[in-house]
């Protein structure tokens, strides 16, 4: 992607926000490197890799992910060779293949779910062998340990021993009464690597030696007795061997890393990468963004998408971001955003292009669910004053080299992005060259957004093939911009009302509309009428949308309450059945040894034919139903009283009195038909607690339940077919019949159809009354 496209859309901005979510150095640098591809495969396993970490972050926690440090000045000092690596930065590998260790066993836990988190993982290395040299010769504290090698381990037990020596030597010799006058305090110093004791200046010469250094008061001086010379010799000659062989053991070590330099420069990468997709799957969950769909032809569809920049500044201050539309497809592949200035025509424009650019670097959006996108080869932008005084370019002259620019590079696929294209020149000229440009674009088949106020752009738009109108919806009751787009519809600039807004006075603004034709103001004043009444429409469609929602979750929730009460009836009916065979069973075993007590002889006939006969008043009296609680007086339910209806565990509002049986109650906005029985006050569930939902049984009718639909169309007539069935089912009947007469034949064919397709429905009839069609139900 140019350069210019990213800086204009400004995705370093967005890569920042990103990168805050990465808990290492190198997993944000990863992130503010990331680049759009145009690679179709490429972009959905970068989007799989998300997922995989969201499914097993979910199952089995965050990965243990932790800041760890950037090997690359170790690793490139270890290249050279013969260099030598100090211990702090064999604890930074050491660090680094830990990591990667307990990384390789979380992405494990995926198994076959992670295919390609598998595949990160397996870049994952682990170098036990280094892992365990290092760990057995630096401490955590950067100290080479003794462990490191045996030489090392005997020439510090000798360096001891020697030292101990020494001392012991000072002490007993130098530090006794015959030298207490001329010591100046009994303590061992060193100077320049060699053991000296302090003697008092005035005392100079009582202890034969080499003085290496005085105080500053001059009043000590330090002396080497020439009688521990050749002990302070050895020591020094240890000490060297001892520099020597740790500087042999960080060899070893650094010969080591170099060795596994390719391995530990891909674990480096790798991590950064895991770090990087976590960082993602945080900064999906916290603004809510997603995968889109992705296809390989096709335009863009994002549904409520909202600018991430300004999702992330607006959410520090708790404001909400105003979602859009945009929508480009094969048919339609341009959109001419106009409308009111400061209405979010630029934003649009911006969200488009950056959302594009967000999606083809592997980073979830902020739109709703739905959405879609087909990537591009390339995205082109030219947003803002580009205007050049180093090279004498004009703002006209900057826009127009760079839409040349972006034609004579276009590839087949491309998204074009043009604000306020044709401006900085003459309107009527510049207009017709934007038009031109439009069509050159549109020609080589790419896909694009145009923000203008020209009208001869709006208008091109309108009538052109492949073009489509957006406007900005400007509030007239408000005077403010809504920030949403009305497809479809050329948007005024609303200058003067905005510059009303703004303060200017009247006296200005009335000179102003003078200098309009009153054509033209009468045509500026209906289309912001227009524009409102737009968007007055689209508010209603969205209500409802949002009552046809509701209508369908409450449908679901009645079938999910009807299968319910389905399977609770089996259930019911089952258990029934095997208490009745287990008890038949028992009255079975109970009456074979009556019979053999007979047969033996054990008691008379006339006993045993007693205790025959009272086992089978038993049996019966337990195979027979449990009478039905008394129901008292049925509570009278009156027009907009509150009731529970226990069969759907919900609350509703009476609508009218009880007609022919039936009382109409409004539920959650849907009118129901239901027997007074059905319904109970909702006063008394609050006294006595609601409920739970559950099955509930009422007899079956005495006669038919029945459906006249005789005169209606057909668009009437199903939907009382629907609430017959409802009711047949919540009553427990096994049969309806619907009555619809002869006539054309149409309503009843529309009947049958309707009633085929319906799940609870077993059985079709309609052969002995032409006019009548009888429903068999599954019980």
């Amino acid at each position: 992607m140019p350069e210019h496209t990213l800086t204009a859309l400004e995705f370093p901005g967005l890569l920042e926000v990103v990168a805050r979510y990465a808990v290492s150095t190198l997993g944000r640098g990863f992130l503010t490197r990331l680049k759009p591809i145009g690679n179709f495969t490429g972009i959905r396993a970068k989007f799989q890799e998300i997922r995989e970490m969201r499914e097993l972050w979910d199952r089995e926690g965050p990965p243990p992910l932790t800041d760890f440090p950037d090997l690359a000045s170790w690793l490139a000092k270890a290249a050279v060779p013969g260099s030598l690596l100090p211990p702090e930065a064999f604890n930074d590998i050491l660090a680094v293949l830990r990591l990667s260790r307990n990384l390789r066993g979380y992405l494990a836990k995926g198994g076959e779910h992670t295919p390609h988190l598998a595949a990160l993982a397996a870049r994952l290395h682990e170098l036990p062998d280094l892992r365990r040299a290092i760990t057995r010769s630096i401490s955590p504290h950067n100290f080479i340990l003794d462990e490191a090698s045996p030489e090392l381990a005997r020439l510090r037990r000798d360096l001891a021993a020697a030292r101990e020596r020494l001392n012991r030597f000072i002490r007993h010799t130098f530090f006794a009464p015959a030298y207490q006058n001329a010591i100046q305090s009994p303590i061992i110093s060193q100077r320049h690597g060699r053991y000296v004791i302090p003697l008092k200046a005035d005392h100079k010469g009582a202890i034969p030696g080499i003085i290496h250094d005085t105080s500053q008061t001059r009043a000590t001086i330090y002396v080497e007795p020439l009688a521990i010379v050749e002990m302070n010799n050895t020591l020094n000659l240890l000490s060297n061997q001892e520099k020597r062989e740790e500087e042999a053991v960080l060899r070893r070590l650094t010969d080591q890393v170099r060795q596994a330099l390719p391995e530990l420069k891909e674990s480096l990468d790798t991590l950064a990468e895991l770090d990087a997709v976590a960082a993602k799957v945080r900064y999906a969950e916290e603004f809510q963004a997603r995968e889109p769909i992705l296809t390989t032809s096709g335009g863009v569809e994002f549904r409520e998408a909202r600018h991430p920049l300004l999702l992330a500044r607006y959410r520090e201050k708790s404001q909400p971001v105003v979602p859009i539309d945009l929508k480009l497809t094969e048919a339609e592949r341009f959109l001419i955003i106009s409308g009111a200035n400061a209405g979010g025509k630029t934003v649009a424009l911006k969200t488009l292009g950056l959302l594009s650019l967000m999606i083809q670097s592997g980073i979830p959006v902020p739109v709703a669910e739905g959405s879609r996108f087909t990537p591009f080869d390339r995205i082109f932008a030219d947003i803002g004053d580009p205007q050049d005084l180093e090279h004498d370019l004009s703002t006209f002259s900057a826009h127009l080299q760079r839409a040349l620019e972006m034609l004579a590079h276009l590839p087949p696929r491309a998204l074009v992005l043009l604000d306020e294209l044709g401006t900085a020149t003459d309107p009527t000229e510049g207009g017709a060259l934007a038009l031109a440009l439009l069509k050159a674009f549109h020609r080589c088949g790419a896909f694009g957004a145009v923000t203008t106020h020209l009208p001869l752009i709006k208008g091109f738009a309108a009538r052109e093939p492949g073009f489509q109108n957006a406007a900005v919806i400007f509030d007239e009751d408000t005077k403010r911009p809504t920030y949403r787009l009305a497809y479809g519809l050329a948007g005024a600039s609303n200058a003067l009302a905005i510059a009303r807004e703004l303060g200017l006075s009247p006296e200005i603004l009335s000179e102003a509309e003078s200098f309009l034709d009153a054509e033209e103001l009468k045509a500026y004043r209906l289309l912001a009428e227009v524009e409102s009444a737009r968007e007055q429409l689209t508010r209603r469609e969205a209500e409802l949308e949002a009552r046809r929602q509701e209508l369908e979750n409450l449908a679901q929730e009645v079938a999910a309450q009807r299968q319910a009460v389905y399977e609770e009836r089996q259930r019911l009916m089952q258990e029934a059945r095997s208490q009745a065979q287990a008890r038949i069973r028992e009255a079975e075993a109970e009456f074979k040894r009556i019979l053999g007590r007979l047969r033996r002889q054990e008691e008379s006939w006339g006993r045993l034919r007693q205790e025959l006969s009272e086992r089978a008043r038993e049996l019966i009296r337990s195979l027979e139903p449990e009478p039905l609680p008394e129901v008292g007086p049925m509570p009278e339910l009156k027009p907009g009283q509150k009731v529970y209806l226990p069969a759907l565990g919900l609350t509703g509002e009476v609508l009218n009195p009880p007609r022919e049986g039936k009382l109409a109650v409004r539920v959650r906005k849907v009118k129901l038909m239901v027997r007074p029985e059905e319904a109970m006050p909702a006063a008394e569930v609050a006294e006595a607690g609601a409920p739970a939902p559950r099955a509930v049984f009422y007899p079956a009718a005495e006669q038919l339940p029945s459906l006249n639909v005789v005169g209606l169309r057909v668009d009437e007539a199903l939907p009382l077919v629907d609430r017959l069935l409802d009711q047949a089912i919540l009553q427990g009947a096994e049969r309806v019949d619907i009555i619809h007469g002869v006539g054309t034949g149409r309503l009843k064919q529309a009947v049958w159809e309707h009633l085929r397709h319906h799940a609870m429905v077993k059985a079709i009839h309609g052969a002995d009354n032409p006019g009548v069609t009888v429903v068999d139900l599954k019980s």
